[in-house]
């Protein structure tokens, strides 16, 4: 025994709220994946940012078409033409298997990259001629500068990458010794990448952050609050009956400690990803759900306040209990649930370690009077 009950009973609401939270969880990461929340999001990001008409290989504007391969015209009869976001969503780089001008949930940063700069260092057309990429970081300044398919401002953001690339490139190549090392040195073209790639990977983490800000925290609080209001989790009456029941606290509370190991790769998973991005992981998004109910039911002692029970049985819940009381516990557990799983993980597993070190060993007093 731990020899602080209450420690026990704070272990075992915290192992409910964490248990709530993570089933709460799958089944956020499995609407998110049915309603392509992510893939929208980015779309929707691609086509406000990189909206100008795109041109083809050869340079031509590339003509939008319907299912049939007609034309789309706009309300004066003029052929609308495909934006450039639409065509780096379209790019054999970028695409997986998404419908023509919709995004996929995850473009990586390196192959953005690749299809952004092949869509906006591409000239006019002059010809029917496939033309070819530049083969410098200055082909690609001279192409950008004269690109009619991006904004004045990104062009502006795009160059003044370029720019601090060849400028760092240059400086590096003034250290004495530099040349010699030049092989572990990047080129100013891979450095004019990555710059670009880490513009992009800041502007996901923002899309990242609006997700959580807009969509997930609203869906989590209401699948908290279906989860508590079907499971009964009432955290006010809960907490009295782990306070009552001291035994079955510390039980809960021992089983809690030692199946936080189990939960580690899935708590990962939760911190690295919003959204699944493929069909196989929308089907074990699905398998996870049901793993994480039956985890919870398995986990939970005999004779645990929570669920609706007809009167009669053990433990009873018949509504007839004061609602006020109720409600609040009820608020309690979904606010709780709203903080996510990793939160509850974290100090889960703080707590644990305090409970597991035990009391402070009693000092000894020597026959000379002095402590040892």
């Amino acid at each position: 025994m731990s020899g602080i009950p209450i420690l026990d009973l704070v272990i075992g609401m915290i192992f409910i709220y964490f248990l709530l939270s993570i089933i709460c969880s799958s089944a956020v990461e499995l609407c998110f994946s049915v309603l392509k929340t992510r893939a929208k999001l980015l779309e929707e990001w691609l086509r406000e940012i990189f909206n100008q008409p795109a041109l083809d290989s050869s340079g031509s504007k590339i003509i939008l078409v319907d299912s049939n391969g007609k034309e789309i015209l706009d309300p004066k009869g003029q052929p609308q033409y495909v934006s450039l976001g639409e065509s780096i969503m379209d790019h054999c780089i970028t695409t997986a298997l998404s419908g023509k001008g919709q995004s996929t949930s995850y473009i990586d940063a390196e192959n953005f990259v690749s299809a952004l700069l092949d869509k906006i260092t591409v000239a006019p057309a002059t010809g029917t001629q496939t033309q070819l990429p530049p083969s410098d970081l200055t082909g690609y300044i001279a192409a950008i500068t004269n690109s009619p398919v991006i904004s004045g401002e990104l062009k502006r953001t795009i160059l003044s990458f370029a720019n601090e690339a060849k400028q760092a490139y240059d400086t590096i190549k003034t250290i004495p010794g530099a040349a010699n090392a030049v092989t572990t040195v990047k080129s100013e073209l891979d450095d004019f990448r990555d710059r670009i790639a880490n513009w992009y990977n800041k502007n996901s983490d923002r899309l990242s952050g609006t997700i959580k800000r807009t969509k997930a925290l609203p869906l989590t609080l209401l699948i908290g609050a279906i989860l508590t209001v079907s499971l009964n989790m009432d955290s006010i009456k809960i907490s009295q009956y782990l306070y009552d029941h001291k035994e079955v606290a510390k039980s809960f509370a021992d089983k809690a400690t030692s199946s936080i190991e189990s939960y580690k790769e899935r708590i990962d998973k939760i911190k690295d990803t919003i959204n699944p991005k493929t069909v196989q992981d929308l089907d074990n998004s699905l398998k996870q759900v049901k793993n994480d109910i039956a985890d919870m039911k398995a986990s939970v002692p005999n004779g645990f306040p929570i669920g609706w029970r007809k009167a009669g049985t053990a433990n009873t819940d018949d509504g007839s209990e004061n609602f006020l009381s109720r409600f609040f516990g009820w608020i309690a557990t979904i606010l709780a649930i709203c903080l996510g799983a990793p939160f509850w993980f974290d100090i889960l597993n703080k707590i644990a370690n305090l409970r597991s070190s035990g009391p402070k060993p009693p000092t000894t007093t020597s026959s000379d009077g002095g402590s040892n």
